[in-house]
């Protein structure tokens, strides 16, 4: 297995927020309601109370993606093979699809971080520790909750960590980074998560977005995960002709 292809970790469809699928059993529109704080007032002796008036808006989320992997594996190249090649190969599927989902440059998450409301540092440059502390304070001036925030970099992003003493030093706490060559604790709060997917934006060498974020910041809907639909026998490829697809 030496040959097979790597794969990026795929794990940030797991750090957003995922909690709308269940609204997704029917349609192609997702309507998240926003709900405001309703303002307090004090009342003075001898006067009528005022209502409050709350006029919400509406996010709206529109699942129109359908991605789908297509092979067939000829009777004859399952028959002689020493491997269950179909099997191996839907399983692979799967990841791809999920890699597209986090990973693509004009559809995935990765698409994302052009139009986020906070940008810190500076395309090409390694993070500093005043960026990461001001990525908290945007955070905390949203009043954004202290539980549920990670962090998902690139390799490059990672590396730059690996550098900052705050990270890698036992002067700051217990850690494991030089051993295992890897960020091993919270990042000013925020769980650290690391995938060569995040080098997709911008399409540039040594530039990357990084996501400093909470669970709420981004929502992803798949109405429906990754699925290996029934396969269907070809009679021109003497193979069964497979398919694997997603909608989001």
């Amino acid at each position: 297995e030496i040959s097979d292809a790597t794969q990026a970790h795929v794990g940030l469809a797991d750090l957003v927020d995922r909690s709308f699928e269940a609204d997704m059993k029917s349609g192609d529109i997702v309507h998240i309601q926003d709900w405001s704080n309703p303002a307090v007032r004090v009342k003075s002796e001898g006067t009528n109370s005022t209502y409050t008036n709350i006029a919400e808006t509406q996010q709206n989320i529109t699942i129109n993606r359908e991605a789908y992997v297509r092979f067939v594996v000829e009777d004859i190249a399952e028959l002689q093979s020493k491997y269950a090649v179909r099997s191996r190969y839907t399983e692979k599927s799967t990841y791809s699809l999920m890699a597209h989902i986090e990973g693509d440059l004009t559809s995935g998450l990765a698409s994302l971080p052009d139009d986020f409301s906070q940008l810190v540092g500076t395309l090409g440059s390694d993070p500093i520790t005043d960026n990461l502390i001001r990525a908290v304070q945007y955070l905390d001036d949203g009043d954004v909750p202290e539980t549920d925030r990670f962090f998902y970099m690139s390799p490059p992003t990672h590396a730059s960590l690996l550098k900052q003493d705050v990270f890698v030093s036992g002067d700051y706490g217990p850690t494991g980074a030089i051993s295992r060559g890897r960020v091993t604790k919270p990042v000013y709060g925020a769980t650290s998560h690391v995938s060569s997917l995040a080098n997709a934006n911008p399409s540039a060498a040594g530039q990357s977005y990084s996501w400093f974020c909470h669970k709420k910041g981004v929502a992803l809907m798949l109405q429906q995960a990754p699925k290996v639909m029934p396969m269907i026998w070809s009679n021109d490829m003497f193979g069964y002709d497979t398919v694997i697809k997603t909608i989001y």
